[in-house]
């Protein structure tokens, strides 16, 4: 028997690509997904396990994969998600997005390029008595979703849709809520990115071109004004580099209501948008 301690340590000391905070949280979700230990676990506890049958995992690790697509699972507000290459992994950023517009009780919700389903699952949990809608472009992304709504048995009705092109395929023309999480990375900010994101995600969930970045925004902008109820709010998760210039698609559209809020790293990371 080894001690658990022993070989939490061990993995840690292996994963090089990460910083020693990020392996050590690294190593924690390796064990805790393979070998079902938890955190006390690793203080007390001893196994006769091979340590041997987690250098696959720490190989790829290493070459930059992120370890939520090796698990094939992601936390979002405490809740576990299905993630794959055909989405991205959720950030706390979203989290926070979510976490403010649960409190506006909305009644419909729209969430245009749902991914992996975190934003539109997360809202049909936290207020049941919505009903929530959601598209994406990637009929793979979609089906993951699905799996995660299943999974939650959360009630989200999904539909294969190009938010640049939105025709809308639901049962309801207004959305008390259209929230949205864009593409929104220029493509000459590909150097700034590490490697475990540019060389694994997706890139069609992330990146526009350098000569239209705010694409999306401004078809965010045409849908909200198409099928936005009357005291109804848009919320978009936007790059920080490009706040007042994404604030102004909004306000240039005649949305009188056009709000700048920082995340909690003090960067421009949401707008809050009415009619």
């Amino acid at each position: 028997m080894r001690s658990l301690k022993e070989i939490y340590e061990k993995v840690c000391a292996e994963i090089w690509f990460y910083s020693k905070d990020e392996a050590r949280e690294i190593a924690f979700l390796l064990l805790q997904k393979l070998w079902g230990i938890t955190r006390t676990d690793i203080l007390v506890g001893e196994t006769d396990r091979d340590a041997g049958s987690l250098e696959f995992y720490i190989e790829r690790i290493n070459q930059g994969e992120p370890v939520q697509y090796i698990l094939g699972e992601a936390w979002f507000m405490n809740r576990h998600f299905e993630v794959n290459p055909s989405v991205l992994i959720p950030r706390p950023e979203t989290e926070e997005m979510v976490t403010r517009v649960s409190s506006l009780s909305p009644k419909t919700i729209l969430d245009l390029g749902t991914g992996c389903g975190c934003i539109a699952v997360t809202l049909a949990l936290e207020i049941p008595d919505a009903r929530v809608y959601a598209i994406d472009i990637s009929e793979h992304a979609l089906a993951t979703a699905e799996n995660n709504a299943r999974a939650h048995q959360a009630q989200v009705t999904f539909a294969h849709a190009n938010m640049l092109d939105f025709k809308n395929p639901f049962d309801t023309d207004t959305f008390d809520l259209i929230i949205s999480n864009p593409p929104y990375v220029k493509e000459n900010e590909k150097p700034e990115m590490r490697k475990n994101v540019l060389d694994f995600e997706p890139h069609l969930a992330l990146f526009v071109p350098n000569q239209d970045p705010l694409v999306f925004y401004r078809h965010i902008a045409e849908t909200g004004f198409r099928h936005l109820a009357p005291r109804g709010s848009i919320w978009v998760e936007i790059n920080s580099y490009l706040g007042e210039e994404t604030a102004g698609v909004f306000r240039d559209r005649g949305y009188r209501h056009v709000k700048l809020l920082k995340d909690f790293f003090g960067k421009e990371r949401f707008l809050e948008i009415k009619k």
